[in-house]
């Protein structure tokens, strides 16, 4: 069902009021809010030192209760959770009472009642907008989950509020910040590989995960020109997955052409998310002076007669009798390191990811900077994966960006 956190407060008039690029003061009136948007433009915690921020958390379904939630709760020394926000009046009851904190259905109504200094949005990403749009306006910045939005025009009115009263959007897309990525992005950024000719996403992320970590290889500053794409369905041996039992699959296969005339390869299927008969799903790049097929980066030897592979070492220390990730050192001629920032924490890999999401937006917040990630990459991932399906919707011809 349609995500119905503003439907009440007069807040849908509000929001086209902003899409016509003015400010309705007389809503405010008539809402009696006691609270008015435009005097509240990033708006700071009453908190004077800003160390630990106060979070809300809109959107308790699978992700955001299963995920997030517990990995809040585990950033206790930054992060306080004050609100849990969802559509579902039974079901946010039942997660704010699980961690002690109020519940809402109404995004407006949390932030006057909570007054997060920040929020997570983890709700269906055709929704985003409902909830980041009314955020911005009320002065609070805020991580939202992949994709920034599924239409570009909604991705541009959360980028606008944002804008408009100085609030930040951080992305969630994680696949470039599981650790395993970071340690070849530091190699990548400190030159061992010169630069990255081409890359391939072989069925590791679909659609803008896919594009994301394409362009996490090639550079995220570096511009797309246009995309080709094209589909194909195809029979398989029927067999179980996910619960059921496919007898074919779909392919989607794109290419990318960057500014710098650098190319990235999309491949992605139906059945790539843990089908046995499609057990293979990886990533790799090639570049001017090496390459990385999977996690096994490789570079000339000094003589440059043979192929040099680069050890990556793992360093773990304990933390609350837990086994952590301290640092990824990879052994080139001049050693390269990712420290974990959260090794303080009691968290596993796949949720190192997450928090650095998280703590992205609290630190953007807390220093007045800019996200990691930010909506600019956010929204270009998902202009690129529109882009190689309109092309596949149209026999594979060239679409050009920006769309």
């Amino acid at each position: 069902p349609l995500f119905h956190l503003i439907s009440t407060l007069g807040l849908p008039l509000l929001i086209e009021s902003r899409r016509r690029g003015r400010i309705n003061q007389e809503v405010f009136k008539t809402c009696d809010w006691g609270y008015d948007p435009a005097a509240n433009m990033g708006r700071k915690s009453e908190e004077t030192d800003m160390d630990r921020l106060k979070i809300a958390l809109v959107g308790v379904g699978n992700r955001g209760r299963g995920t997030y939630l517990p990995i809040i709760q585990t950033l206790k020394d930054d992060l306080e959770l004050v609100a849990v926000c969802d559509g579902r009046e039974d079901v946010v009851a039942e997660v704010g009472e699980e961690a002690g904190v109020p519940a809402y259905t109404n995004v407006a109504e949390m932030v006057l009642g909570a007054k997060p200094d920040i929020a997570a949005v983890v709700i269906t990403p055709s929704n985003n907008h409902q909830a980041g749009v009314p955020l911005a306006e009320l002065g609070v910045s805020y991580v939202t989950e992949t994709p920034l939005d599924t239409n570009l025009d909604r991705c541009d009115e959360m980028i606008a509020a944002a804008k408009q009263f100085g609030t930040k959007i951080e992305v969630a897309e994680n696949y470039y910040r599981v650790p395993g990525e970071r340690i070849k992005r530091a190699m990548i950024l400190e030159g061992v590989f010169g630069e990255i000719h081409t890359a391939y996403n072989d069925f590791r992320g679909h659609g803008y995960h896919g594009v994301g970590l394409i362009r996490s290889y090639i550079g995220l500053d570096v511009g797309v020109r246009r995309a080709f794409g094209f589909t194909r369905r195809r029979d398989v041996q029927e067999h179980t997955y996910r619960g059921n039992s496919p007898t074919s699959e779909q392919w989607q296969h794109g290419v990318i052409e960057f500014d710098n005339d650098s190319v990235g390869i999309y491949n992605f299927g139906s059945l790539s998310y843990g089908s046995p008969l499609r057990r293979y799903n990886t990533s790799k790049f090639f570049g001017e002076r090496g390459l990385c097929i999977g996690d096994e980066p490789a570079i000339l030897n000094d003589a440059a007669d043979e192929g040099r592979p680069i050890t990556i070492e793992r360093q773990t220390h304990t933390v609350d009798g837990r086994e952590v990730l301290a640092a990824l050192v990879a052994d080139t001629p001049t050693p390269v390191t990712w420290e974990n920032p959260h090794r303080h924490y009691p968290l596993s890999d796949g949720q190192i990811a997450v928090a650095s999401e998280l703590m992205s937006i609290a630190d953007a917040v807390r220093n007045d900077t800019e996200p990691e990630y930010g909506y600019m990459n956010g929204r270009l991932d998902r202009e690129v994966d529109l882009a190689i399906s309109q092309s596949w919707s149209n026999g594979g011809a060239a679409v050009d960006l920006p769309l």
